[in-house]
């Protein structure tokens, strides 16, 4: 069988998510986790895992009548890029980052929801695509329907810039091996510029759909707060939450916006 390297196509399939067409719902999920798509398993009716392949796992379902997909992306804006081009071959019309992040003001709790309007995009992935200066920012629709699902579950949301950055030690100011590769006032700049959390997928995810017309968007869990210097180590409990709202969005999102 012959397959072009330039665009690559097994028998149909995208060659990473190893999905068709006909195989996701207009609105996408995106944990980083493959895990975590049990999460959502639980949540949902009739869900049936569609493809398993590296860090990608694709399972579709209902939830409340609606379709609704979940993909894992894994860590970073590299295999964010592959799992998000692939989705929108496929079809996509919405998708929405689900995961964790670090919270960078001292008042957002371990265990609260971060909805992104925006972030400064330090992930790498994006710049084959639009130069810095183009912004990375979320769809007016995506945020509107997030933060009225955490306002119907009375979960505490905050709202506002986040930081993508490739790179979870250094990048992030944390240590390594006992030396700091960043500027210890690296935290301190961004509380100063108004970031309030970092995490490392969400600028791929808006800057994709920004280009490709697709609606974009992102809520993490609070998994830790850089600023009081905790971290919330068993965050099963904040993940579900996180997924309750996600998947009460996507019903949002088909009443107003994409057509029950």
């Amino acid at each position: 069988m012959k397959v072009s390297a330039k665009v690559p196509l097994f028998e149909g399939k995208v060659p990473h998510l190893m999905c068709r067409k006909g195989d996701i719902a207009d609105v996408v999920l995106l944990p980083g986790d493959p895990a975590r798509i049990r999460m959502f398993k639980a949540l949902c009716d009739d869900f049936e895992i569609i493809a398993e392949n590296r860090e990608f796992t694709v399972g579709t379902g209902r939830y409340k009548g609606y379709p609704v997909s979940v993909c894992s992306t894994g860590i970073g804006a590299p295999s964010t890029e592959i799992a998000v081009v692939e989705l929108i071959e496929l079809g996509a019309r919405a998708l929405i980052r689900t995961g964790g992040t670090g919270a960078l003001r001292s008042d957002i709790k371990c265990g609260d929801m971060v909805v992104n309007t925006g972030a400064m995009r330090l992930g790498g992935a994006s710049n084959f695509y639009a130069p810095t200066e183009y912004p990375a920012t979320a769809s007016f629709e995506v945020v509107h329907c997030l933060l009225d699902a955490c306002k119907k579950m009375d979960v505490t949301c905050w709202k506002g810039i986040g930081a993508s950055v490739g790179s979870f030690f250094a990048g992030q100011g944390r240590p390594v091996m006992g030396k700091q590769f960043q500027d210890d006032s690296l935290l301190e700049y961004y509380d100063k510029i108004k970031v309030i959390n970092m995490e490392m997928e969400s600028e791929t995810i808006m800057i994709l759909g920004s280009l490709f017309d697709v609606l974009a968007g992102s809520v993490c869990a609070v998994h830790g707060n850089r600023v009081t210097d905790e971290w919330l180590y068993d965050f099963d409990r904040a993940q579900q939450i996180m997924c309750g709202v996600a998947l009460e969005a996507t019903c949002l999102l088909y009443e107003r916006y994409l057509g029950a």
